[in-house]
């Protein structure tokens, strides 16, 4: 009776399919493995990043809403004019019911103790609404106060400055034949 062997070459032709597979399954689970804890870092951040922003929006709505002038601060006012005790504080706001409404507006839509910090679509979109809105809300409140932005803005966008990249120049200044070539303006070039 003949006994037939298996032919050595068959594991060898299947090593490297063998191997992919193998590698492929276990660079799967690992890859999952850090998507997931790199995920929830990133939302966090996310999240605090968002958060803090509404804090910052609710606190200007604090200082504003405490400027406002009641009956009890315009008598205290006065007095300490007279007395002579008039520290290094914010001025009062001028009487206007608009004004007031803005304020209490921007107070209620960033009140944080009001937002949800389930991660669910809903949230998430009744969060970005009122965040949205509030900031609408204090670029109002600025432009009726006359006040600018604050230095870092609650949206995370940096104020824009003057100057700009490149300077204009003067028609003194300018050399050249007023071609697209001609870079006298240019920061790089000074």
């Amino acid at each position: 009776m003949a006994h037939l062997n298996p032919d050595p070459f068959d594991f060898l032709l299947t090593l490297e399919d063998d191997l992919y597979t193998t590698a492929y399954a276990q660079g799967a689970a690992d890859g999952s493995h850090a998507g997931r804890i790199e995920g929830r870092i990133f939302g966090l951040e996310k999240g605090f990043d968002k958060f803090a922003a509404l804090g910052q929006l609710h606190g200007r709505a604090a200082v504003w809403g405490a400027r406002l002038p009641s009956a009890t601060t315009i008598t205290t006012e006065k007095n300490d004019l007279v007395n002579g005790e008039n520290e290094a504080a914010l001025p009062t706001l001028s009487v206007n019911e608009r004004l007031k409404k803005h304020i209490q507006m921007l107070h209620a839509l960033t009140d944080p103790a009001t937002f949800s910090t389930l991660n669910t679509e809903d949230a998430v979109a009744d969060f970005d609404d009122r965040s949205k809105r509030g900031r609408a809300k204090a670029k109002i409140i600025e432009r009726i106060v006359g006040e600018t932005g604050s230095p870092s803005s609650p949206d995370g966008e940096a104020p824009e400055t003057a100057a700009g990249n490149i300077r204009i120049s003067a028609a003194k200044q300018k050399k050249g034949d007023d071609s697209i070539e001609d870079f006298v303006g240019s920061r790089f070039l000074s």
